[in-house]
């Protein structure tokens, strides 16, 4: 979904920009599920002046314990399939929508930095979600070993192309 430069600052806040104006044109909300960027995509989103009234909220769930308390994830769910995950992806951003205003979620989790040895998928690997009501799409990302601000970075401008995809396929529905 993104490319292997890492996006700086300016790039990350044009596109959360674009994301926001296409928001407030359809007069949707978002809401954000975040584990590894730790509520750094709510923060890029929040930065943007005259349009962060379209963020409804963010849930920052780094640890397994949060994904269950703060947005009703199934701990079966996180045990089989590992809190880095397709299917723990799409449920936080699925739990975020249920738990908000929000008409359009995105969420985030991955490893930032070294892995869990508990866990399947190595350092750099990133899941990110985008979820309208009744639909949702899950991208698997490798950013490979890298710094953790690199993959923050990346995870965030994978969420936001995410939700510019999720955006155009509810305008065609």
């Amino acid at each position: 979904m993104v490319g292997d430069v890492v996006p700086g600052m300016e790039e990350l806040h044009t596109a959360a920009r674009a994301l926001l104006e296409t928001l407030d044109a359809a007069g949707i909300k978002l809401v954000t599920a975040e584990s590894c960027t730790g509520g750094f995509l709510a923060s890029l989103l929040t930065d943007i002046e005259g349009l962060s009234h379209g963020f409804d909220r963010g849930f920052v769930t780094y640890s397994k314990s949060a994904k269950q308390q703060m947005l009703g994830i199934d701990r079966a769910l996180i045990e089989h399939s590992g809190a880095v995950s397709g299917p723990v992806v799409r449920a936080m951003a699925q739990g975020s929508l249920d738990r908000s205003r929000g008409g359009l979620a995105l969420a985030i989790t991955g490893f930032a930095g070294a892995s869990d040895p508990d866990e399947s998928e190595g350092p750099g690997v990133t899941y990110v979600a985008a979820a309208i009501p009744h639909q949702s799409w899950v991208y698997r990302e490798d950013f490979g070993k890298r710094p953790r601000e690199d993959v923050r970075n990346l995870a965030a401008a994978a969420a936001l192309a995410a939700g510019m995809q999720a955006m155009a396929w509810k305008q065609a529905l």
